[in-house]
């Protein structure tokens, strides 16, 4: 029946390597295991070789640095391990260094597995794989050996029930059989024929009766046909159920006898398979000694290092670069805050602040000086706007050009303006007197407290052309006093006397006084030094400045240094600032 299935199949005790991802997987496992690699360890006495046991190797630093210190804190030495322990450690640290050296790959899409091992010696590692090559394929058979012998074992015990079983189930039938007639199907069929025969007389002989014509011999022998007749029914149904209890019993013994033959077959069969067992791998090509070592690779090392450097020294760059964040050229600085540079001033060469003024008259023609007309350009021709009066110079924080800006803006503006006013706005330093020197005029402080009139306060040199009003220390906070009304009423004052007013305040990252100030000015100029001012610094003075509602009205970048621009690659986008002979220096 093609329907059926066998009741026991060798497979079932000796399954075979199929490609299914799931057996791959465990056979990979298999190469990595603890027990196999722990063969391979006996085999070649690894746990001899320093490489694998780690306790054959000599003490490292740390470990003499350790021991010393707890020599000189009194610690005791542990006690001595006992042998078997000892040798137990050394097996489980030998096998773990032996499965880190270990790679097994399968090749994808394949039944192919890849062992290799990476040792400090050649051989050794050619060795070793192969050993690991070997003791697998070992192994798989001596797993199939030991599943058929249990195969063997269990097919042998139930053979021996089945014997039993039917040995007794043919006895049983057979000691039926002899304690019953002999009987058969063939039997029952003359039985029932003489049944019916007799049968037939006894009728035959009751239509004689019946028409009349009886005797009392006749109806005695018809008796004695009925007496026949139950004897042979009674005879026929006692032989019926001995015949189907007979059969039964045979039917089981049949039953019996086919179970057995089976299983005796299928013993006969895995006894012939255990001595033709055959390992379901096998090893494709054996390990060579490598020629070149896998590591490290000279060649490799170098251009990976190079690479590597490049890229790191990149990262650096890129991430140095991003913390600074400076400005270099107008357009980074137009697009980080979305404000026109007003000007691009050159570094002014003079080492001390007395001395600029001075450059800038004796260098009328000298790019810093044709710098700040661009400036000035910028700041009185910007379009349909209305001429700023008043302005306020400031930047994010000390040191970035603003006040030197302020005076050499106020100087270019005497050429065409009448009367201009520069204001010292930062009281809390007072740099003006670096410039100018001593002098004996009233202070801004006069003003206010209405000791002097602004006309009696404000300093006059006539090789400058404009008029300054110098700070001078103040009772009270300074953001305050530029809060004040007498401050305004200054600034009032001044537009009345003056065609424009130049108020040199603090940095706006430091200290409120440009912000407070800046709401009395028709501009504000926010001065960021060339390649220093960071960007997150500039954007948080010019939000400060949005805070009190007053909009910056443009950039300078100052202290532009020719020369380092050549070395950003910036050189010929703005000339050389003199250096090229187009400005007279």
């Amino acid at each position: 029946d093609g329907g059926r299935e066998p009741v026991v199949e060798f497979s079932d005790f000796l399954p075979m390597m199929t490609g299914d991802a799931t057996v791959v997987n465990t056979e990979l496992e298999v190469l990595r295991s603890v027990s196999l690699l722990a063969d391979v360890v006996t085999q070649a006495n690894l746990t001899a070789d320093p490489e694998f046991n780690p306790a054959l190797r000599p003490a490292g630093l740390s470990d003499l640095a350790i021991n010393g210190a707890l020599d000189l804190i009194g610690v005791p030495p542990a006690p001595p391990l006992a042998t078997e322990r000892i040798e137990r450690r050394a097996m489980t640290a030998t096998i773990a260094s032996l499965r880190d050296a270990l790679i097994v790959r399968n090749v994808p899409d394949s039944m192919v597995f890849e062992i290799a091992l990476e040792t400090g010696d050649a051989e050794k590692s050619a060795t070793l794989a192969n050993l690991l090559a070997e003791r697998y394929l070992v192994r798989q058979l001596e797993t199939k050996f030991e599943a058929t012998q249990r195969a063997t074992t269990w097919l042998s015990e139930k053979v021996a029930v089945l014997e039993v079983e039917l040995e007794t189930a043919e006895g049983a039938t057979n000691q039926f059989a002899a304690q019953m007639e002999l009987i058969s199907a063939e039997t029952l069929d003359i039985l029932s024929q003489q049944l019916k025969e007799v049968r037939d007389r006894i009728a035959a002989r009751q239509a004689t009766i019946d028409r009349g014509d009886s005797t009392t011999r006749a109806q005695g022998r018809i008796d004695q046909l009925r007496v026949l007749e139950a004897e042979l029914s009674e005879k026929i149904a006692r032989q019926s159920q001995d015949l189907v209890a007979l059969e039964q019993l045979e039917r089981e013994a049949a039953a019996s006898r086919q179970i057995y033959e089976y299983f005796l077959g299928r013993l006969k069969e895995t006894s012939v398979q255990e001595g033709i067992q055959q390992a379901d791998a096998r090893l494709m090509s054996a390990a060579m000694v490598p020629e070149v070592p896998s590591a490290p690779r000279p060649t490799l090392v170098a251009i990976l290092s190079a690479a590597l450097g490049a890229f790191v020294a990149t990262i650096a760059l890129i991430v140095l670069e991003a913390r600074t964040a400076t400005f270099r050229t107008a357009d980074a600085l137009e697009m980080a805050t979305g404000l026109p540079v007003m000007g691009q001033i050159p570094r002014i060469p003079a080492r001390r602040r007395q001395n600029v003024l001075d450059y800038i008259r004796q260098k009328p023609n000298s790019a810093p000086v044709e710098a700040f007309r661009n400036l000035r350009t910028s700041l009185f021709m910007a379009g349909d706007a209305p001429v700023p009066r008043v302005i306020v110079s400031t930047s994010s924080l000390p040191g970035e050009g603003k006040t030197t800006q302020t005076l050499a803006l106020a100087h270019n503006l005497t050429g065409v303006r009448d009367k201009v006013l520069v204001i010292e706005g930062d009281l809390r330093r007072r740099v003006f007197q670096d410039y100018f020197g001593a002098h004996d005029t009233p202070g801004m402080m006069q003003v206010l407290s209405r000791k002097a009139k602004l006309d009696e306060a404000v300093w006059r040199n006539p090789d400058l052309g404009f008029d300054v009003l110098f700070g001078d220390e103040a009772p009270a906070n300074a953001a305050d006093l530029f809060s004040s009304r007498q401050f305004r009423q200054l600034v009032r004052t001044a537009r009345k006397s003056y065609d424009v007013i130049l108020i040199d305040t603090p940095p706006v990252l430091l200290v409120p006084d440009a912000r407070v100030i800046g709401r009395l000015a028709d501009a504000v100029l926010y001065t960021v030094r060339w390649d220093k001012t960071r960007e997150k610094q500039v954007l948080q003075g010019i939000r400060a400045f949005e805070t009190v509602g007053v909009q910056v009205t443009g950039t300078v970048l100052s202290q532009i240094n020719a020369r380092g621009m050549k070395k950003y690659g910036y050189g010929q986008d703005y000339g050389n600032y003199g250096t090229s002979g187009y400005y007279q220096s």
